[in-house]
């Protein structure tokens, strides 16, 4: 009988639940800065050694540039050494050849500088955790791919040439001396963001195969600074016209 009446009193305070719905909202700016929030001595000393760390590693030096090193369209300095450090780390990280690169116009979020080049400007061109993708593409699929990026004249890739005309690609030829046929087979290392489906390029879902490299490509494009660096030889902004309009 007890427990008859404790449900019974549940089961009224369920029902009995009053509803809620928003019937009006207000919003006001709350300013936060050294005035209103002062530093906190004991927290700034505690994060000192691990802002010191951070502050070594961004400021590492790769290598150097002879000018400033910007992207550009339908072709740009920034687009060719990104995609051909993009091919060059991946093939050496896959251990076979690869066709060709692909990188996102708009992935690309800054320019390098003139002068030295350090982790941190990396890191502002790159500032996303995007794994690099090996796809293994029919030559349809790759035109596919190729058609959709030229819209707007964002084609940024590397280890191929090709004319943009309405949009479409054009006399695409490879620098590894294949040329475009429907029914080949060809190897494309991109982003995971776009081999998933990002920039609506769906299609890239149906690739014959696809390969991650576990290898961001952020840190792919510091290897290769770095290796450059090595050298002694700076970096002198070019681009060889490997995107042009027909």
């Amino acid at each position: 009988m007890k427990k008859l009446i404790l449900w019974l009193a549940l089961a009224g305070l369920a029902s009995c639940s009053p509803g809620y719905h928003l019937t009006n909202r207000t919003a006001s700016r709350i300013g936060v800065d050294s005035v209103t929030a002062p530093a906190n001595a004991s927290v700034a000393r505690f994060l000192t050694p691990y802002r010191q760390g951070l502050e070594k590693t961004m400021n590492e030096v790769l290598t150097h540039s002879t000018g400033r090193i910007e992207k550009g369209q339908p072709d740009g300095p920034l687009n060719d050494i990104l995609t051909d450090a993009l091919l060059q780390q991946s093939i050496q990280r896959y251990g076979k050849p690869i066709d060709c690169s692909h990188l996102n116009f708009g992935g690309i979020r800054n320019n390098l500088p003139e002068g030295n080049i350090t982790t941190g400007s990396v890191f502002e061109v790159m500032p996303f955790d995007n794994q690099l993708v090996v796809l293994t593409l029919t030559g349809d699929m790759l035109q596919q791919l190729l058609d959709h990026f030229s819209s707007g004249n964002k084609l940024v890739v590397g280890g191929m040439r090709a004319k943009l005309q309405n949009g479409k690609a054009q006399s695409v030829t490879f620098t590894n001396g294949r040329t475009l046929q429907p029914s080949e087979t060809y190897t494309v290392v991109t982003s995971d963001y776009i081999a998933d489906g990002g920039d609506n390029a769906n299609f890239l879902k149906n690739a014959i195969k696809r390969e991650t490299l576990n290898y961001l490509m952020r840190d792919a494009l510091i290897d290769y600074f770095r290796q450059q660096g090595k050298t002694g030889q700076p970096l002198t902004p070019t681009s060889d016209g490997r995107i042009s309009l027909n």
